[in-house]
């Protein structure tokens, strides 16, 4: 840097401050009527970005002194004035919308910004927007709403500009959390203000969003971790939903998820590069979240968990057919706040008690329920995919989740039909009987069916047996009356000894038993007490 760059910045930030105590100035003096101060202002400030421009017009430039310095100063004191004087008339007289205020100041900010990168000059750029920032305040009586504005305005603009994925992404983090606070306590502000957050919430996320595209997908190389100023940009959208001004919130978070998950699937179809994994990764990740957090705004417990069940079911298959691994981690996460909510809303296991399930149960149960079954069987294919060493184990235990989710399925719809046609407690009675049934049938078709993983199935089959007769012992005896636990006791006992009659242990020809212990002999044949169906009894061979 110069001596000559020195002396033009610190007369620059020095004409700048003088510019605005003459605004303070005037008005506690009374020295001139309002009108005249803010069109001095605005005279003063064309006159030195213009002074600034022919100067620089008229400058013969060299390697070593590409730009004139007091170009850079007049320029950037010049542009620092027009967007003071903006805030003087929003702040002090009230004449200008704090939207358009925003607007304005950010547009002579994106200009500086433009020009500073077009001329190479970091001064340009730091008058344009540190001078301004500091000097706001004293205009009014402190970093108010209006002048928070016009700072987010020109974070938004330092932004845009390229100058470094290390000041985005500094400069994307600072008004983040002020703008989320901001947001948060909108009951404090009027119509026009609350209008003006959500505008620039939403310039804000855009900006950051386009210059995450614009770095990771279209830039090479592209630069390290320049898709990390999405996640700062996107907090305050967490808020616009639960604003009273957008009731009801949900379909407007429901368009912002859906914009940040289409960034991310584009980005995600470049999967041999870098920087668009990243993109691709950050957006689905602040998608996903925007999502989950519509559904909280959608109105009515149960229409939230089945929301959030169906998002989780749709996430887990995507997650499965496309394999990213944030894909993987927003499936799982999803699944895990999805099954949470619907045991704390939907209550399932109220299906155990007669009293409360014919009190509580409803329609919403029955499609809670389905859908959390969807889910279970979605989990378990995504599950055994990603871990097929494991996939037996983990087939064994989605079934069972599985298996239960439609069970309470089948006691609320049950109780339902029970309802509607005025006998709620032979509904429930009757559910739980095809319950136990369907528990010991399901048993008893894993044990018997031939599968390539039939000493899996058949462990799994075993299990089911136990539960269903564990059901049947502690459940069904003391809940179920007379005909019916006879009903149910004979179909169990019909069942097992059905399978007691055709089960083999070793008719597959794995060579286990029932425990699925191997049954061959030392030297790879069957033992002493194995005859296969097939041999006659009778073939004359010595014994």
């Amino acid at each position: 840097m110069t001596a000559a760059t020195v002396i033009a910045a610190i007369g620059g930030s020095v004409m700048l401050a003088g510019i605005a105590f003459l605004l303070v100035v005037a008005i506690q003096a009374g020295l001139f009527p309002p009108i005249a101060r803010v069109v001095a202002a605005a005279v003063l400030a064309l006159v030195l970005v213009g002074l600034g421009l022919w100067l620089q017009s008229r400058h013969e430039a060299t390697p070593e002194r590409p730009i004139n310095p007091g170009a850079l100063a007049l320029v950037g004191t010049g542009l620092a004035a027009a967007m003071l004087d903006v805030i003087a008339c929003t702040t002090l007289y009230q004449w200008i919308p704090v939207p358009a205020a925003y607007m304005f100041v950010g547009g002579l900010a994106l200009a500086g910004m433009a020009l500073a990168q077009r001329w190479s000059s970091g001064l340009l750029a730091c008058l344009v927007s540190a001078g301004t920032m500091v000097l706001a305040p004293f205009i009014s009586t402190g970093v108010e709403l209006p002048v928070f504005l016009v700072i987010l305005a020109i974070a938004t603009a330092v932004l845009g500009a390229d100058l470094g994925v290390a000041v985005r992404v500094v400069w994307s983090v600072f008004p983040a959390p002020v703008l989320a606070g901001y947001l948060s306590q909108t009951h404090l502000h009027d119509r026009g203000e609350q209008i003006a957050l959500i505008v620039a919430a939403l310039v804000f996320a855009a900006v950051g969003v386009g210059v995450g595209w614009t770095d990771s997908v279209r830039r090479r190389p592209a630069p390290e971790n320049a898709a990390l100023v999405v996640v700062p940009t996107a907090v305050p959208l967490i808020l616009i939903s639960g604003l009273s001004l957008l009731r009801p919130g949900w379909p407007v978070g429901l368009v912002l998820a859906a914009a940040y998950l289409t960034v991310a699937v584009l980005a995600g179809r470049r999967a041999q590069e870098p920087g668009p994994v990243l993109l691709s990764a950050v957006s689905g990740v602040v998608g996903s979240v925007l999502l989950f957090a519509a559904w909280v705004e959608l109105g009515g417990q149960e229409m939230t968990s089945l929301a959030l069940t169906l998002s989780a079911t749709g996430y887990v298959v995507a997650a499965g057919l496309w394999g990213r691994r944030w894909m993987d981690w927003v499936a799982g996460i999803g699944a895990a706040i999805a099954l949470t909510v619907y045991l704390f809303v939907n209550q399932p296991f109220l299906a155990l008690d007669e009293g409360a399930a014919v009190r509580e149960l409803s329609y919403w149960d029955v499609v809670a329920a389905f859908a959390v079954t969807v889910l279970a069987i979605a989990a378990t294919w995504w599950a055994s995919r990603r871990v097929p060493r494991l996939a037996a184990r983990v087939v064994m235990a989605g079934a069972v989740v599985a298996l239960l989710a439609f069970s309470v399925m089948v006691v609320a719809a049950g109780v339902v039909i029970g309802d509607l046609a005025g006998a709620s407690r032979n509904g429930f009675l009757v559910a739980h009987l095809v319950v136990t049934v369907l528990w010991i049938s399901c048993a008893a078709w894993l044990i018997l069916t031939p599968s390539p993983r039939l000493s899996e199935a058949r462990k799994m089959g075993f299990v089911l047996g136990s539960l269903a007769l564990a059901k049947l012992l502690f459940l069904d005896l003391a809940t179920l009356p007379g005909l019916f636990r006879v009903l149910s006791f004979i179909a169990v006992g019909a069942v097992m000894l059905a399978v007691a009659v055709r089960y083999r242990g070793g008719a597959d020809g794995s060579g286990t038993d029932v425990m699925g212990t191997d049954v061959r002999g030392t030297d790879g044949t069957r033992g002493p007490y194995y005859r296969s169906d097939t041999e006659p009894s009778g073939s004359g061979s010595p014994r």
